[in-house]
């Protein structure tokens, strides 16, 4: 069986995440206290990683660590897998409550200040809910 046919099914969120936290921590024992876990909790994850994709992910030193050529091009996939189920859980909420949610408006200085503000004056006591975000350039 190929690494990608394994990885779906033996790849965890959870083990993405930590090796994301291994590596802005710089080390497995800052990362196990910023997780509020094991260092060998840590260890198992990452080692669980390295062998759903069968290469290893980092480089451990005395200094921390450092991620391979591997683990660099996967963080670079963890950052997207986030930001896509950051985005994902945002349409849910939408999809279960359309009062919620955020509207950004780009508008110049003189607009902003003659009726943008006022119409989002009326519409957030409408829909308390709503974020509203001005870029006025």
């Amino acid at each position: 069986m190929h690494v990608s046919d394994r990885t779906g099914r033996q790849m965890k969120l959870h083990n993405l995440h930590v090796l994301v936290t291994v590596v802005q921590a710089g080390g497995m024992g800052r990362a196990a206290r910023r997780l509020n876990t094991s260092q060998s909790a840590i260890s198992r994850s990452i080692a669980e990683l390295e062998h759903a994709f069968g290469v290893r992910l980092l480089d451990r030193s005395r200094q921390g660590v450092e991620p391979t050529q591997y683990g660099r091009a996967l963080l670079g996939c963890a950052a997207t897998v986030f930001d896509e189920l950051r985005q994902g859980v945002k349409d849910i909420e939408f999809l279960s409550d359309p009062s919620r949610g955020e509207v950004r408006i780009g508008t110049t200085p003189p607009l902003a200040a003659s009726f943008v503000f006022a119409v989002i004056d009326r519409l957030s006591r409408r829909h308390p809910h709503i974020k509203f975000r001005v870029v006025a350039e």
